[in-house]
Protein backbone atom coordinates (compact mmCIF):
# COMPACT_ATOMS: atom_id res chain seq x y z
CA UNK A 1 0.00 0.00 0.00
CA UNK A 2 2.84 2.45 0.79
CA UNK A 3 4.44 1.70 -2.39
CA UNK A 4 1.41 2.67 -4.48
CA UNK A 5 1.63 6.03 -2.37
CA UNK A 6 4.72 7.40 -3.15
CA UNK A 7 4.34 5.96 -6.87
CA UNK A 8 6.01 8.99 -9.09
CA UNK A 9 2.63 8.37 -10.92
CA UNK A 10 0.62 9.65 -8.28
CA UNK A 11 3.01 12.52 -7.53
CA UNK A 12 3.22 13.43 -10.80
CA UNK A 13 -0.68 13.81 -10.51
CA UNK A 14 -1.17 15.24 -7.42
CA UNK A 15 1.10 17.95 -8.68
CA UNK A 16 -0.77 18.95 -11.75
CA UNK A 17 -4.04 19.06 -9.20
CA UNK A 18 -2.31 21.40 -7.07
CA UNK A 19 -1.38 23.30 -9.62
CA UNK A 20 -4.68 23.44 -11.48
CA UNK A 21 -6.15 23.90 -8.18
CA UNK A 22 -3.82 26.87 -7.42
CA UNK A 23 -4.72 28.08 -11.11
CA UNK A 24 -8.52 28.05 -10.50
CA UNK A 25 -7.83 29.87 -7.03
CA UNK A 26 -5.65 32.98 -8.33
CA UNK A 27 -7.88 33.40 -11.31
CA UNK A 28 -11.00 33.57 -9.05
CA UNK A 29 -9.53 35.98 -6.61
CA UNK A 30 -8.19 38.29 -10.16
CA UNK A 31 -11.60 38.31 -11.07
CA UNK A 32 -13.56 39.00 -7.84
CA UNK A 33 -11.10 42.16 -7.29
CA UNK A 34 -11.62 43.07 -11.21
CA UNK A 35 -15.29 43.23 -10.60
CA UNK A 36 -15.31 44.86 -7.50
CA UNK A 37 -13.28 47.86 -9.22
CA UNK A 38 -15.18 47.98 -12.13
CA UNK A 39 -18.20 48.48 -9.69
CA UNK A 40 -16.26 51.96 -8.25
CA UNK A 41 -14.71 52.72 -11.22
CA UNK A 42 -18.12 53.69 -12.97
CA UNK A 43 -18.73 55.93 -9.42
CA UNK A 44 -15.79 57.34 -9.71
CA UNK A 45 -15.78 58.27 -13.24
CA UNK A 46 -19.51 60.25 -12.55
CA UNK A 47 -17.91 62.15 -9.86
CA UNK A 48 -14.77 63.05 -12.49
CA UNK A 49 -17.03 63.73 -14.61
CA UNK A 50 -19.23 65.86 -12.57
CA UNK A 51 -16.38 68.20 -11.22
CA UNK A 52 -14.50 68.44 -14.69
CA UNK A 53 -17.57 69.65 -16.20
CA UNK A 54 -18.01 72.44 -13.37
CA UNK A 55 -14.47 73.50 -13.77
CA UNK A 56 -15.06 74.14 -17.57
CA UNK A 57 -18.43 75.93 -16.33
CA UNK A 58 -16.15 78.45 -13.82
CA UNK A 59 -13.45 78.88 -16.45
CA UNK A 60 -16.12 79.86 -19.31
CA UNK A 61 -18.02 82.02 -16.92
CA UNK A 62 -15.28 84.20 -16.10
CA UNK A 63 -13.99 84.42 -19.37
CA UNK A 64 -17.39 85.61 -20.47
CA UNK A 65 -17.67 88.44 -17.62
CA UNK A 66 -13.91 89.69 -18.61
CA UNK A 67 -14.87 90.05 -22.02
CA UNK A 68 -17.07 92.79 -20.81
CA UNK A 69 -13.68 94.67 -19.76
CA UNK A 70 -11.76 94.25 -23.09
CA UNK A 71 -10.53 97.45 -24.15
CA UNK A 72 -8.85 98.60 -27.59
CA UNK A 73 -6.19 101.54 -27.66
Amino acid sequence: MFKKLYSKKGQVSMEMGILVASAVAVAAIASYFYAVNVKYSDTHAGETAKRTSEAILNVSKNASESISSITFN
